[in-house]
């Protein structure tokens, strides 16, 4: 058996899938401008087994996403990994988003806000660009060099392009829990799983 609860709270955004195998069960996100992760995360926990008739005990692994994010969104996700897999001796898994994310595209855009507001934006395939501005941003989206990116960032970003996405009919995605499905399952098949010694020094990386 493989059933996996995967959690996500890098940004403000808040997801957590309920996977068999590499399938999808349930997939259930909060999106918010602000970090509220330490009042809904762990009732999400319990409300997406709810929706599933499932229980805990029935749990074969839980993967969590170490970063980069938001330092304390992370610290809480990790917690809450740690807790579950000690609690019911099951393994912990770590996914990190790059890989993850470019197994479902190979070519597109990731929009980073950082605590300095500018953009950082990572294009996997022929370019790379770093420490983009605003500006800079809003001269890729205007000669059409974006097509499709995933905003790995606060809520509130996307309300601040909503209007010019929808105008260029960019596509775009937040990231959530249910994109990592593939690579979790594949590190829980090759028992890619944290020691037990291990558990106790797990770092993150952080924005």
């Amino acid at each position: 058996m493989a059933f996996i609860l995967i959690i996500e709270t890098s940004t403000t955004i808040c997801s957590i899938s309920l996977s068999y195998k590499n399938i999808l069960l349930k997939n259930i996100n909060f999106y918010n401008l602000y970090f509220q992760h330490i009042n809904i995360f762990h009732l999400f926990i319990i409300k997406i087994l709810k929706i599933c008739n499932f229980e805990f005990i029935f749990l074969d692994s839980i993967a969590f996403n170490n970063g980069p994010g938001s330092y304390t969104s992370l610290k809480i996700c990790l917690a809450a990994a740690k807790g579950i897999s000690y609690a019911l001796n099951i393994p912990l898994i770590s996914f990190n988003f790059k890989p993850s994310l470019k197994e479902e595209s190979n070519n597109f855009f990731l929009l980073i806000k950082d605590k300095y507001s500018q953009y950082n934006i990572l294009y996997f395939g022929k370019k790379i660009f770093f420490n983009i501005n605003k500006y800079h941003f809003f001269q890729l989206i205007k000669k059409n060099l974006i097509k499709t990116f995933f905003l790995y960032t606060r809520y509130d970003l996307y309300l601040e392009l909503s209007n010019i996405l929808k105008l260029k009919k960019i596509k775009y995605y937040f990231i959530n829990s249910k994109y990592f499905i593939n690579i979790v399952y594949s590190k829980y098949k090759n028992n890619l799983f944290f020691k037990e010694k291990d558990k106790l020094y797990l770092k993150y990386n952080y924005i």
